[in-house]
């Protein structure tokens, strides 16, 4: 993507910058809700909101679209339950067009390009907003997550070391079942730390980056928004994205989520 030739529209992004997701007359709004089903804090739910309208943004002005990031995808499906919000109001109002978002094939290639798609996403993100994408956003926790995973499965070896150390103080009765069970429990102990330390292995080596992905290609929803007189159709992974009504339209997939469409979302 030649990020020297970005389309600029002022007036939409002030359209979307200043459209509330949150209902005046809500008791429990769109932030509040959103902050809830992730188990975020509000002050980091109104913060992914705004990079929702910057990814938003980024669709309509590239001209291949935009691929969100695990965070940002999020308050995209929330989004889309609030159906009269986003389809009577935010599409026909702020962006003047249909940005949808459906499932695409996946596949290892849409995968790969789905890499370059959001790498590219990120270069432009910083051309147009002149700054760099928050880290807390933009870029994915799965692999932390993974690890803590791991290393939850890891704190049971020091429970069976007790009760080893246990067994030798609760008398003959309990050392002759001891000397039946522990060595099954030994050998548990041992496998259980194989396993660990070769999934640690495979997972600083890469092989468990793309769980966001794999999780996408088992079903998620991606984004579509269609153009008119021009097509692009870019294969980016597990979603796909494609809007209706600017001067050219795109189709495009991402592996990490969803993708978003440019050509110009009209202002």
């Amino acid at each position: 993507m030649e990020t020297t030739i970005l389309l600029q529209d002022d007036i939409l992004w002030s359209r979307i910058q200043s459209f509330s997701l949150d209902a005046s007359d809500a008791d429990f709004p769109f932030s509040k809700k959103l902050a809830k089903e992730e188990h975020w804090t509000l002050d980091f739910a109104q913060k992914a909101i705004q990079e929702y309208k910057k990814f938003v943004y980024l669709c309509c002005i590239l001209p291949n679209g935009a691929s969100p990031s695990e965070t940002v995808d999020k308050v995209w499906h929330m989004h889309l339950i609030y159906t009269q919000n986003y389809w009577d109001e935010f599409c026909p109002n702020i962006l003047k067009r249909k940005l949808h978002h459906h499932p695409s094939k996946g596949g290892f290639n849409e995968k790969t390009k789905h890499r370059d798609w959001f790498s590219d996403t990120l270069k432009s993100y910083h051309e147009v907003f002149k700054q760099e994408a928050p880290k807390d956003i933009w870029f994915e926790k799965g692999k932390t997550g993974t690890r803590t995973i791991w290393l939850k499965r890891l704190r049971i070896i020091p429970l069976f070391v007790a009760l080893f150390m246990l067994s030798s103080c609760l008398g003959e009765v309990l050392g002759t079942l001891a000397s039946v069970a522990l060595p099954v429990i030994g050998i548990f102990v041992f496998l259980q730390g194989i396993f660990s330390f070769f999934r640690f292995i495979s997972f600083f080596r890469g092989d468990e980056g793309n769980i966001i992905i794999k999780k996408k290609d088992d079903g998620s929803l991606g984004g579509s928004s269609n153009g008119s007189s021009s097509g692009f159709s870019s294969d980016g992974g597990s979603s796909s994205c494609s809007s209706d009504g600017g001067g050219s339209g795109c189709s495009s997939g991402c592996g990490g989520g969803c993708g978003g469409c440019g050509g110009g979302c009209g202002s």
